[in-house]
């Protein structure tokens, strides 16, 4: 089989929540594709101060990781790509956040901020089993923003919802919207790769659990979602394997023939 470009989710994808680990039917599956000649690339929503939690859970050599939804591509720890957003568009986000007292944050490159602590603040970063961010009243202008974030449900969304047109959108927990540049999202990322690579769509592979998998599962030629996914990715799924935590790595890959 010629050569495929593979790229997968981390979190609930790769790595389990529920058992604090990737397995080593998953990890085992990987060292095998790499040993037949296929290039796998980690894209995640996470930014790059995971990478090295991130390559301690795989213990698999993984050159090329999608960090931030897409704003970020790093390749043996090198940037090689980036998007970030225009720090005066954020001026009415903020404004928007103040009057309707909801809080708001952003994502530098090895850091992230929130506003304030509020209990939906602490509710998604206890679900996320993370650290709060660091409490700030500002963005740093010094520094390039590659995501920004209000604590908001999709019903208070739809309020805003001329505001967030004008950005990529993807939601990580019931409170939580992400707000990315058009010129970026995972998709973007994996299109910028296989041009790089000059491997054809065709040849390309995704798996993913959450709603912000679903443009990069359209972006490639087989999409694969998890069967612990939302009904969203699932529904443009080409293929829905068995969970993280049932082998559904190894499962999806071996029905494509690639192992």
């Amino acid at each position: 089989m010629q050569p495929q470009l593979i790229f997968f989710d981390f979190d609930d994808t790769l790595y389990s929540h529920k058992t604090q680990r990737v397995s080593s039917s998953t990890r085992d599956a990987l060292i095998e594709l790499q040993a037949r000649g296929h290039t796998i690339v980690i894209a995640t929503g996470r930014g790059p101060a995971s990478m090295a939690f991130i390559q301690e859970q795989l213990a698999v050599p993984c050159d090329t990781m999608v960090f931030l939804n897409g704003q970020l591509i790093f390749r043996r720890r090198q940037k090689i790509f980036e998007r970030f957003i225009a720090l005066p568009s954020m001026d009415r986000m903020i404004e928007i956040a103040r009057s309707c007292g909801i809080a708001y944050g952003g994502h530098y490159e090895y850091g992230e901020i929130v506003d304030h602590v509020n209990e939906r603040v602490e509710k998604v970063w206890h679900d996320f089993g993370s650290k709060l961010p660091h409490v700030r009243d500002r963005f740093e202008r010094s520094h390039p923003l590659y995501q920004a974030h209000l604590y908001i449900t999709r019903e208070e969304a739809r309020h805003v919802q001329d505001f967030l047109d004008d950005y990529v959108i993807n939601w990580s927990h019931d409170y939580l919207v992400n707000l990315i540049s058009k010129e970026a999202g995972k998709s973007q990322a994996v299109r910028w790769l296989l041009q790089e690579s000059g491997i054809p769509t065709d040849r390309s592979f995704a798996f993913g659990d959450g709603f912000n998998d679903v443009d990069m599962l359209l972006a490639v030629g087989h999409g694969v979602a998890m069967g612990n996914a939302s009904d969203a990715l699932k529904e443009v799924a080409e293929l829905i394997t068995g969970s993280a935590d049932e082998d559904g790595i190894r499962q999806a890959l071996t029905s494509y023939g690639l192992l």
